[in-house]
């Protein structure tokens, strides 16, 4: 990912710590997630916004769902793409629900954005 992406925080959507399992030793770290409408970015400290550790462009997602029943983890949900999936674990059910809606809703955004552009 050799493109550089600064969080403006007029764009922040949402943000909070997130549990993520990693991408290549699939352990899970706790890491501080911002969604803006276009990016879901993770950081390693609070506060951060240039340089993420992992970012996923939403316009490349396909779905977000739970998959409590797939990790056998509690308030865990999945934002899959088409290069790979995230796996996510929220503190709180509340919590969990909220960013399941919150990305959700920017995905089907772009889709109808795009959508209607087809017509132009």
């Amino acid at each position: 990912m050799a493109e550089t992406v600064v969080i403006h925080r007029d764009d922040i959507i949402m943000e909070g710590f997130l549990v993520k399992q990693s991408r290549h030793l699939k352990e899970w770290r706790q890491r501080w997630f911002v969604l803006t409408p276009q990016y879901l970015c993770s950081f390693r400290t609070q506060g951060e916004y240039r340089n993420p550790t992992e970012y996923i462009r939403l316009s490349e997602c396909s779905t977000v769902r739970s998959v409590d029943d797939q990790t056998g983890k509690e308030n865990s949900f999945c934002v899959q793409c088409d290069s790979r999936a995230f796996l996510l674990i929220a503190a709180k059910a509340e919590d969990k629900e909220l960013w399941i809606s919150r990305i959700g809703r920017l995905m089907i955004r772009r889709a109808v954005m795009l959508e209607d552009n087809d017509f132009e």
